[in-house]
Formats: structure tokens, sequence, C-alpha cells
């Protein structure tokens, strides 16, 4: 019903868009479950096992960015790799179904009636092979049953986040982010190409200098698109939806089995992080890289605890590939998981002496391969990547003198505080700021000591720097960041502690407040949201076929539109007597002089044109540009580069 309610007041009137919308997704699901079920079941902690089947996709959607792009580097062409990879996850499905069934912890604890079954652990071995195959079949069924609230409500929150792209009638990019163009095209990119390498003959022509680090979450799209038969373009709003509803997952379990909720908190919970207004909205237009960051949040928050609960060497290893995710994808996200993981291990860490490490000269033996092997890794591209962003970004905060104008990104302004948790208003915020913080605080009380501290550290971070951007001009971009991040921890933080308020009806009540209002201000996001690339765009790779290879086309369109039209007419010399200035984007080359003028169809016609339109579409016209136009055709297919390794900095 609520999937249904939000759909009707944004004006969904069919499902032209959802077999296609519904291909992505498949493909996404199938493709993650296939990569991660055997590592899932072999690395996953015994205490997290009774939630296995929540991980699988999580896991996976690590494993296939990470392993494809070190095969990709590795220079194994692209569907050489993507197979080879797919090839993995069935090796490592099949060994990890071999596994034997006693290193599996039990789905909960026994009944009577399997008491019964294991005094008949005597029987002759056909009987004890069906007791087997009737524990197993329990076993199934209870873990079934488990994942199915978790499971309908991420379902939901699919459904809710592509609200925007059923009600525009077919599968394309929702939003506003102008982002979303360099996305879209450096998964094409690698689909064709070595990550490093150079390709004037596609839309993104290179992978973006401020984006080195982020070939995995690229990768992942071009895997999903290709197994779909989708279009890039087609693909990306669909795996963004699918990234929310399992990041509400991974929130699900950390509300579950860290902050030991009952189910209908955690269920709240994840829905109060999937409908709170700035997810949606990081979702929607759609921030990718924000989104893989913040996909990996609430798992990398688990299994850091349970790295230190249980400390088993599967657990530590699927800690890494997540905290790797969120760190190629999104580096400055890496200090909301490591605060907490910190203090939690820091009364362990002191405890660690020099001596224990230095053992003589013969350490040196390890010391200096490692060393070597460090500064090495320093100019891997996706590492290198990540240490200029964070040295980059580390001069500007830090430092009061610095300008932030340059980290602006795409905002023009903050967002106001209440929207960061569920809710619309500074007015819905006071009425509800008491019962939130109140709720937090049962939640961290009751919580082991060195977790308190950790999270209490996390949210004392988190209102520090947030007062800080919001005194420093142009802080607007790291404010909007910073709260995305941690506005839905606090959240969940709320979601379990509305579980301990006494009386019990009086907790109920205030959640079912909360939601109400989420559901307001998730309601707000998406009657704001539209497609950004509509069909009209589309509709010009038409004139880009029509055209014989090679023939320059100046681009008489406002510059803030010339991103998805450069990337439509990609197959011509494109240029601009106006392109696109000021920003991180590559831009069309800078010219009067060139074969054709494309224009909007009402706009006047262009004074260097030359008879009639020679191609038109609904809202574009083309014109054959006068012979005598003075100058030369600087018009080119490699675009413009605006960041250079000498200049590296911005979002």
């Amino acid at each position: 019903m609520l999937a249904i309610r939000l759909a009707d007041q944004a004006g969904v009137q069919g499902k032209a868009a959802v077999p296609d919308l519904a291909r992505a997704i498949v493909a996404a699901l199938t493709l993650f479950a296939v990569t991660g079920w055997g590592l899932t079941r072999l690395l996953l902690p015994d205490g997290l096992r009774r939630y296995e089947l929540l991980w699988v996709a999580p896991v996976g959607a690590c494993a296939t960015g990470l392993s494809m792009t070190v095969l990709g580097f590795a220079a194994v062409p692209y569907r050489i790799n993507l197979g080879l990879v797919i090839a993995g996850g069935v090796v490592l499905a099949v060994v990890a179904w071999r596994r034997p069934r006693s290193a599996l912890p039990p789905a909960a604890a026994p009944s009577a009636k399997d008491e019964a079954g294991a005094a008949a652990a005597q029987d002759p071995p056909a009987d004890a092979a069906a007791h087997t195959e009737a524990d197993r079949d329990l076993r199934t069924r209870a873990a079934v049953r488990r994942i199915a609230w978790p499971a309908w409500i991420a379902l939901l929150l699919i459904a809710i986040s592509l609200i925007p792209l059923l009600r525009a009638g077919f599968a394309t990019v929702e939003g506003q982010g102008q982002d979303a163009h360099l996305a879209v095209g450096s998964a094409i990119f690698l689909q064709h190409n070595y990550p490093t390498g150079e390709d004037i003959a596609l839309p993104v022509d290179r992978m973006p200098l401020v984006w080195r680090s982020k070939q995995a979450i690229y990768y992942n799209l071009a895997a999903v698109a290709s197994l779909s038969g989708l279009e890039v373009y087609q693909t990306i709003s669909a795996l963004a939806a699918v990234l929310l509803a399992l990041a509400a997952i991974g929130f699900y379990l950390f509300i579950r089995d860290v902050l030991r909720a009952p189910v209908w908190a955690a269920v709240v919970g994840m829905t109060l992080i999937g409908l709170d207004r700035m997810v949606l909205h990081t979702v929607m237009h759609p921030y990718f890289n924000q989104t893989w960051g913040f996909f990996g949040l609430g798992f990398a928050c688990v299994l850091s605890w349970w790295a230190v609960k249980e400390r088993t060497r599967g657990g530590i290893a699927l800690l890494i590939a997540f905290l790797a995710m969120i760190t190629l994808a999104y580096p400055l996200a890496l200090p909301i998981p490591l605060i907490p993981l910190a203090i939690v291990l820091w009364p362990e860490l002191k405890r660690v002496r020099p001596k224990g490490i230095w053992k003589g000269k013969r350490s040196l033996r390890w010391m200096i391969p490692v060393g070597f092997l460090f500064l090495a890794s320093l100019n891997v591209p996706p590492i290198k990547g990540v240490s200029e962003k964070f040295s980059t970004a580390m001069s500007v905060v830090l430092n009061p003198s610095h300008s932030l104008q340059n980290w602006g990104g795409d905002l023009k302004g903050y967002f106001i505080e209440p929207q960061f948790i569920a809710i619309n208003t500074f007015a819905g915020l006071a009425l509800m700021i008491v019962p939130l913080v109140y709720a937090i605080h049962l939640c961290l009380r009751d919580l082991d000591r060195p977790m308190r501290r950790g999270l209490t550290a996390l949210l004392a971070f988190t209102i520090a720097f947030a007062l800080w951007f919001r005194l420093r001009e142009y802080g607007y971009y790291f404010h909007f960041k910073l709260l995305a991040f941690v506005g839905p921890v606090a959240l969940a933080l709320a979601a379990a502690g509305a579980a301990k308020v006494r009386p019990a009806r009086t907790g109920i009540i205030g959640v079912a407040v909360l939601l109400t209002m989420a559901m307001s201000a998730a309601a707000h996001e998406i009657g704001s949201t539209f497609d950004e690339l509509p069909k009209n765009v589309l509709q010009l790779q038409d004139i880009d076929a029509a055209l014989p290879p090679g023939q320059s086309v100046r681009l008489d369109i406002d510059p803030q539109e010339q991103n998805w039209v450069a990337f439509m007419m990609h197959g011509q010399p494109l240029c601009s007597q106006k392109p696109l200035l000021g920003t991180n984007y590559p831009h069309v080359q800078t010219s009067r002089k060139a074969q054709f003028i494309l224009v909007r169809r009402d706009a006047p016609r262009p004074a260097d044109a030359v008879g009639g339109p020679v191609q038109q579409i609904e809202t574009f016209l083309l014109y054959r540009m006068r012979a005598d136009v003075p100058g030369v055709d600087r018009c080119s297919q490699a675009m413009v580069e605006t960041v250079s390794k000498d200049d590296f900095k911005g979002p």
C-alpha cells in the first residue's frame, strides 16, 4: 500500500517501463547471487549465519566489482573478464555446497522434534539420510521465513525509488545529477578499453581523472547492462535502486545483529532509512559513486563489530572487501565506518607492543618486501586516486583559509538538517527531536561499552563537522555528504531505541509518527524528480546515425544541456561557441566553424546556417553551415579535459 500510494501521488498511470527495469534488476541480483553465494557460505562468521541469505547479493556486488577491476588492470578483455568472474562464482558455489554440513551453524535452537531426530542417529544409513534431508528442509524453510520481511521491504524500496521512471514510462536515467552522463560513459568505456586507456570514438573517451579509483563500481554497471541486454543508460537507475535495497538490508542486519533490536524495530529502521529524503535524493538523482559508498556502510558496521567479537579470517576478509568497495567508490566516506571500528579496537591496539613485531634483523626479511609493495601500490591508479582524494580534501577541510568553492559540486546551497533524518521541515524536527534523542540514548545505553563509545564518537564527530561546514563558505557539499551517510545511522539507533521505550505502545506510536513524516518527505522528493534523459534527447542518436562519419557539428545549445547532447552525438566531431566551462566535466571543443549546426526547435534559425533544416526531430533541428563562415573547424570527437594531474581537486 505504501508504494502504491506514493506512486499514485507521483502520477504513475501505466507500467510500460516495468519490463526493462525488471530485466536490469533481475540481471543485477542474479549476477550478485552467483558471485556472492559461495563466498558468503565460506567466509561469513558463524554468529551471522542466521541471515546468511541476506548477505549473498551484497557480498557478490563487492566480489564482482573488485574481481573485474583486478582482471581489468591485468589486461583481460572485458567479455572474458566477466565470464571468468561468473565462472569463479560458480566454482566457489560448488565448493561451498560440498562443504561439510557440520561446519555450518544451526538456524535456531533445536526443537523437541530435532532432539528426537538426534537420538535416532544410530539408525541405518538410509534413515540417517532421511533425517539429514528433513533437517535440511527445516533449515531452508526457517531461513526463508527469517528473511521474508526485510526482503519484502527491500523490493518495495526498489519500486519506490523507481517511481519517476514508472511515471516517465520507459527505462532511462532519472534525476538531475549531471554526473550521470560520466557514470554511463565510464561503464561503456570499460566495456571496450583498458582502464587507463583512451578512445575518442566513445561518449566518454577515458576514465575521468577525478574518478580514477572507481573502476570497480563501473565494471559492475557495465556487467549488469551486458547481462540484461540493455543500454547502460537504461540500467544505471535500476542498479541504483538495487543498491538502495541492499543498503537498507545492511542496516536491518546492523539493527538486529549489533544493536540487538527485535525484528519489528529492524523492519521499521530499514523502512525509515529507505524513505529518508536525502537517501532517496542520493539514489534517484543519481549520485552513483555516493550510492555505492552508502551501500556498504551497514555491512561494514556489522562486520567491524564482529571482527572484534568473533574474530575469524572469513569475517575479516569480508570486512576488508566492504571497506575496499566503500573506499574505491567514495573515499571520503571511509572515516564513517572507521571511527567506531578504531574506538572499538583501541583497547586491543594499546596492548600491542613493538617488541612483538620487531624480532631482530630477521624481521627485515618481511618488512622490506612489505615496504616496497606499499610504496609500489601508491602508484596503482585506484589507490593513487584514493590518496589524491584524501589529500586534496583534507587540505581544504582542515584549513579554514582554503576556499571550498571547487568542492561545491552541482549543489547551490545547503539542504536543511531535518531532511537527513526522514523529516521534511524544522517544525517536524521540533516535534520529534526529544523522542529521537531519547530513543538513541536508550539504544546506546544498553550496548557493550566499546560499541557505545564508537557510535557516540561518530555522532559527536558528525555534529561537530556539520556545524563546521555550516560556518564555512561553500561548505554545503561536505555538509550534504557527511549527513547523508550518518543520518541513516542515527535513524537506525532511534528505531532500535524505540523498542526499549516503556510503555511499549509509546515507542510504537513514536515510530508510527516518524514513518508518516518519512513518507511525506519521500513523496516531496519523488514528486520533484523526473527523468534527466528524456526521449527527445535520445532521438539525437538518430541524427548522429544519419550523418556520415566525420561530419562536424556545432552545438548551439545552452551549455548546461550539452553533456547529454554531446553524449548522444558522440559519433561526430563536436564543438560549440559556448561550451560548458567552470566544471570538472569534459566539454566539447570551442569553435565557430563546423559543417552543421544543432539547435533546439524553439530557438531562432542560426545566422551561420544556410537553407532549411536537413534533419529534424521532436526537439532539435540540424542545419548545414554556410561555407563562407570564417575561421578554422576545430570540432573534434576528443573532449577537452578540465582536470589535469597538476590541478587535481574537486568532488
